[in-house]
């Protein structure tokens, strides 16, 4: 087999790796995927979660209950 021969095989495997990636990801986010269950109704409470802060502290939802609260999710990569 040639060097290019094996380089467009390579080029196709990637390619259909990606398209695959990208159908599971659309297919977990749009309604009506089978990824995930339903969330909870509108007026439901949050459900409650823990995370750990960079200062190693504990946070939970709960410990905020009565009080407004923004979440703001920022990726920095």
């Amino acid at each position: 087999m040639s060097d290019q021969t094996q380089e467009t095989g390579r080029g196709r495997l990637g390619l259909l790796a990606a398209l695959l990636a990208v159908s599971l990801l659309l297919a977990a986010v749009l309604p009506g995927g089978s990824a995930g269950a339903a969330g909870p109704a509108e007026g439901d409470p949050a459900p409650d979660f823990t995370l750990t802060l960079f200062s190693a502290k504990i946070f939970k939802l709960s410990d905020l209950k009565g009080k407004a609260v923004l979440l703001n999710f920022f990726a920095s990569w």
